[in-house]
């Protein structure tokens, strides 16, 4: 596979690259959604409640959780392992600080440019590709997002919620066996399959097709792992184990702030919240975190109040330590954040041939 670069586009007299404009039009995309998010969450929130919900809240309870959020993403480190083997046997030591640094860039940065940097880090350090390690980070957040519906799906509907949010888990589960099915047949069937995707590619702009095949090479070649049923079964359950030691911290944090709901409405919580980051690409996921945790909250009877002091506290608590322990990271390496930022996997615009 060969790789080439977006064309260069002219602008007031200076050339940038068209990933430097696209990334540009996605921070301010990013910071918008953000804005957005927070003005509505202000106006739904009532900050001397607010803060009398803090001062009864046990913080160092919820401080207390935070560790597992980290072991949550060394679980999800370990799938990636997996997803990686049939390309490269990389030791989790060697992983987990990229899965970091890349976490980190996210909750800085907008449009998920983390995913970038993991690609290019995992890159420079294995001496591999950088659009194979994309291709197997596009698999492994494709792990994420289908185990995140398929909780979506199973709890609401196993919930004593109405109609038409159990009509959301229906449809979140048959979104799940539609996707994973379609995955299952690209891993099973690439050259196949490739062959009718193509065929749909074709129909954009020549350009724009061109790069796109190239991606869906990456893609199929970090599929390779799913071929083995032993193999994508250690991923699922990695992926499964990761999501419920979130929902764990979640739940712990929700503890101390004695919002006395279920687990079941923080494994609905870690679902939607995190569904609604993959679709609001703000940076950190500031606004929309916010608004769907309080929101989820608030239909099983948790006070206004209380449920908008602890998205904030959990959000706190997810972003500030990992942000700190990923600087710290970045430091001990020989780049600095803005060499990775700088430096992202390019486009490939040639084809593999799939076996």
């Amino acid at each position: 596979m060969t790789e080439g670069r977006i064309a260069n586009v002219t602008y007031t007299g200076t050339v940038i690259t068209g990933s430097q404009l696209l990334r540009r039009k996605r921070f301010w995309f990013g910071l918008i959604v953000s804005f957005g998010f927070l003005a509505f969450f202000l106006a739904r929130t009532n900050f001397h409640e607010i803060s009398t919900a803090f001062e009864g809240a046990d913080l160092l309870l919820a401080v207390a959780a935070v560790p597992l959020y980290f072991f949550g993403f060394w679980l999800r480190t370990v799938r990636w392992r997996f997803l990686l083997r049939p390309i490269a046997d990389v030791p989790i030591r060697r992983l987990y600080p990229v899965v970091l640094i890349g976490l980190m860039t996210n909750n800085i940065a907008p449009a998920r440019v983390g995913e970038l940097v993991r690609a290019y880090l995992l890159g420079e350090r294995q001496s591999m590709s950088k659009t194979t390690a994309l291709g197997t980070i596009a698999v492994d957040r494709t792990f994420d997002g289908l185990t995140l519906v398929a909780i979506l799906g199973i709890v609401t509907i196993a919930s004593g919620a109405d109609a038409g949010v159990k009509a959301i888990g229906v449809v979140s589960a048959l979104l799940f066996v539609a996707v994973t099915t379609a995955l299952v047949t690209l891993a099973l069937s690439p050259v196949r399959a490739r062959v009718w995707v193509t065929r749909l590619l074709h129909l954009l702009p020549a350009a724009l097709a061109e790069k796109a095949e190239g991606l869906l090479d990456a893609f199929l070649e970090g599929l390779r792992s799913i071929r083995n049923p032993w193999m994508l079964l250690q991923a699922a359950v990695a992926s499964v184990a990761s999501w419920l030691m979130e929902a764990t911290m979640y739940y712990i944090v929700g503890e101390a702030f004695h919002l006395n709901v279920g687990f079941d409405v923080y494994l609905l919580v870690t679902a939607s919240a995190n569904l609604a980051l993959s679709v609001f690409a703000s940076p950190g996921g500031i606004g929309p975190f916010e608004v769907t945790t309080r929101e989820v909250l608030v239909y099983f009877d948790v006070a206004g109040a209380s449920a908008s002091a602890y998205a904030l506290a959990l959000h706190a608590l997810l972003l500030a330590p990992v942000i700190i322990v990923g600087l710290v990271l970045v430091w001990t390496t020989s780049l600095s954040l803005r060499d990775m930022l700088g430096q992202t996997p390019t486009v490939p615009v040639a084809t593999t041939r799939l076996e």
